[in-house]
Parts: structure tokens; sequence; C-alpha cells
């Protein structure tokens, strides 16, 4: 088995499919947004990115650095973490400084300001000092900065707006040559409006992205090929020719789904069925991981495509994210792998049958099928009683004093013959043969398959 450092560097053709097109429009002086899921290569791409061989393929037009700001590095910080943000973008580029050998008389003033920063711990005093060093190099280098910010996600979900008005003012004030590059698992507006629900107040930062994000999705054939050939050559074996077919097949070209099937299948079971591979450890790991990594509304959409299910209308949003990040594929939709859509039906409570309430946003789920619209408060607030405690028969006089909390009313009250009526229409279930609100005459009423979730 070969240590690490015998295996060669990614070639330059790596991810050139994705970055041909993200560099262009860096190139015109554009932020960009890369979105990715788990396991699919996030970090590699930072890294790669860091080579100056593969800043001078894509970037030769112009002098360019790519810096990395790998808001992993803010963990540590003490104080405010607006404060940490620019002075981590001030020390990554004097590392980058120091990094392409800049003359001394070039990086002793920039480390003065970097101390000065340091020193003051003003945070509107951090902003102008990482202003002023971004002009040392931009204006009077020459420069082209391309700030790469991996691990971006808890930075935009919890910090104030205000750290990302003052990004956006640096941004103008060197337009074109200060460019802005973040990798995350999802699309900046779909992740800020989820956590704090404010993205008007953070829309001049987002909106630089919007028109430039680019999903990282799953490898091409000659990338997964390299993948498959740099851990034959860790582990000394070179695999069939067959074997490689099969590996690249089963894993659709998700990279951590390529590495756990290179390691688990041999000549003797690389012609297992999808279900079959789909319970290797390994394989079973990594597919579980990225499950997790899935939103619950991604979650629902993947399990509808794995049961063989069409899309409803209200389920195309979430269609469309899962397609950008190419775990969803083709026309008709299906996912990605085989593998993987074997794994997600043999996930516990997979199945798309029943009623499911997301109760925040107030949405139902009939058959996997996403009702379009909102039902009608008593409707919906019926329905989420049921759904809560799908299965059991919940008697009349209980559901009436839910809905109905100010007045007493009897369990033959008219009312609720009338509402639970109106609430089979609009799920389409048969009064004369449900299959989802049972009637229980003279005891109450069940839902027979459902649950409530908070979502």
């Amino acid at each position: 088995m070969l240590p690490e450092h015998a295996i060669p560097p990614q070639p330059l053709t790596f991810r050139a499919s994705l970055l041909q097109r993200v560099a262009a429009r860096l190139r015109a002086g554009e932020c960009c947004s890369i979105v990715g899921p788990g396991g699919v290569g996030k970090t590699n791409l930072s890294r790669f990115l860091q080579r100056q061989d593969v800043q001078g393929q894509y970037f030769a037009d112009a002098p360019t650095w790519v810096a990395l700001i790998d808001c992993n590095a803010l963990a540590a910080q003490d104080g405010s973490r607006e404060f940490a943000v620019f002075e981590l973008i001030a020390h990554r580029l004097i590392r980058e400084a120091e990094r392409r050998n800049l003359p001394e008389n070039v990086i002793a003033p920039l480390d003065r300001l970097h101390v000065t920063l340091l020193n003051e711990g003003n945070l509107l005093l951090a902003l102008r000092y990482l202003e002023r060093i971004c002009g040392r190099l931009i204006e009077d280098q020459g420069l082209r900065l391309i700030l790469l910010f991996d691990q971006f996600e808890d930075i935009w979900r919890e910090l104030d707006a205000g750290l990302f008005r003052n990004l956006r003012y640096l941004r103008d004030e060197f337009k074109y040559r200060l460019i802005y590059l973040t990798i995350t698992r999802e699309r900046l507006s779909r992740a800020r409006q989820r956590a704090r629900g404010d993205l008007a107040a953070v829309e001049s930062f987002w909106e630089l992205f919007e028109p430039h994000t680019f999903g990282l999705g799953m490898h091409d054939e000659n990338d997964a090929r390299e993948i498959l050939e740099r851990i034959a050559r860790r582990r000394g074996i070179t695999p069939t020719p067959e074997l490689a077919r099969a590996v690249i097949d089963a894993s659709g070209g998700y990279p951590a789904l390529i590495r756990a099937l290179a390691w688990t299948l041999d000549e003797q079971r690389h012609d297992e069925t999808s279900e079959r591979i789909a319970t290797l450890s390994e394989v079973a790991q990594e597919c579980a991981k990225l499950w997790n990594d899935l939103t619950p509304d991604e979650q629902r959409v993947v399990r509808h495509l794995a049961a063989g299910l069409d899309m409803s209308d209200g389920d195309q949003e979430t269609l469309a994210d899962l397609r950008l990040i190419e775990l969803v594929r083709d026309e008709p939709p299906q996912l990605f792998s085989a593998v993987f859509a074997a794994y997600v039906r043999n996930q516990p409570g997979a199945s798309s049958d029943g009623v499911v309430v997301g109760r925040r946003q107030r949405r139902v789920w009939v058959d996997g099928r996403l009702l379009p619209g909102q039902l009608p408060p008593l409707e919906f607030n019926l329905l989420a009683y049921l759904a809560e405690r799908a299965g059991a028969v919940c008697p009349r006089e209980e559901i009436l004093s839910a809905l109905y909390p100010e007045e007493r009313l009897e369990a033959n009250d008219e009312r609720i013959d009338t509402l639970l009526k109106r609430l089979r229409d609009s799920i389409g279930d048969d009064g004369r043969n449900p299959r989802h609100l049972i009637t229980h005459r003279g005891v109450g009423v069940r839902l027979a398959r459902g649950r409530l979730e908070e979502g």
C-alpha cells in the first residue's frame, strides 16, 4: 500500500466541466456560489483551487490569488465573531503573500496593519484595516483577489446582517477585483431564510451570488476513474475493467460512494444487485451520511423518487435544488444511483403512503404528494390534531374541544361532520371508501396513517 504523499496530485482536468463555467464568471468579476451535498468533495475542490498551477490555468488573463478563508478557523476565536471574520481574511491574505514570496517591503507593511488590527480589537477599525490590506494588494500589486469561503454555512446562518453589509461594502470598494466564492451545502438564500427568516436584511450580499450559483454534483467518467486509480494505487491492486465499470455505475459518480465501493466490492461480488450492495457496511454508512445531510423536504422528495412515484407541482422547487446538486437526474426524474435508491427504500418509515402534516409551514403531503396551497385554518387544525395521534381513534368531544376551545359543544355537533367532509374533499379522500380519515360511528375519527412534523 502506497503512502498518501506518493500519490500524484489531481490532474488539471479535475472538475473541469464545473470549473470552466465558474472561472468564466470569476474572471468577469462576478461573485459565485458552489452548492454541494456532504461527501461530494467540497473540501477537495477548495484545496484544488489553492494550487498555483490550477489558478494559472483558469485565470491566465490577470494575476490572480485564490485565498482560502476556512470558516472552521473561527471556532476557537474569542470575542466578536464579526471581528474574527475580518481578522481571518487579513491573516489569510498575508499568509498568501508569504506563500507567493512577495518582497519584505510589501509584506512588512501588511504585517503592521494586521498587528494594529489585533491590538485595537475594534470591529469598525478591523474593516478599515482590512480595506487597506486589500488596497495594497489589489491597487499597488495589480492583483485580482478571490476570497474562497469554505464551510461558510455557520457564519451565514448565525451572524447578523451587519457583517454581510460590510462584506458587500468591501466588495463594492474594489469592484471586479475583489471577488467572493462560497462553497456551501445549499443555496445561500434558502439556508438563511430557514435559519433566521431575515433574508431581506442580507439581500445586498446574497444577491451577488444568486445569478451565479453552481452545483457541485457527481464526478464525470474521467474524474471517477481517476479516483478509482488513486485508491487502487494506495491498495497496490489493479481492478479489472468489469469491476471498475461496476463501481462507477453503482456509485452514480458520487465521490463518497466511489470510495466505499472501491474498498468494498471485489471480483466475486461486483455484479450483486443494488439492494444487496446497499446493505454492505461501508456503502450503507456513506448512504446514511448523504441521507442525513438532506433537509426534510429533500428527504420526502427522494423517498418519492425511490418509490417510483410522480412528482406533484408543490415538489418542483425542492426537485430543482436536488437537480442542481445532481442527486436527481434525467427526465422523468430519477435518483443518481440505484444503490442509494435501494438504501432509501429500506429506511424505516420510507413508505410514501399516508398523510404528513408540516406544522410550521402549514403544508400537507398525501401519499407523498404535496397539496397545492394551504388548507383553511379549521381543516388544517383538524388534520394536524389527527396526525399527531395517527392510528388512534380520537373521540369527537376531544376534537371539538381542541378546535373550539372557547365553546362548550356536544359530541353530536354537526360542525365536525361538515368540517370532516370538507377535509376529505381537500385531501382527495373518498368518503364512501376512505383510505385516510376513518369514521368510527358514535365514537370518533382516526387518521389511518400519518404523522405531524414541525417543519
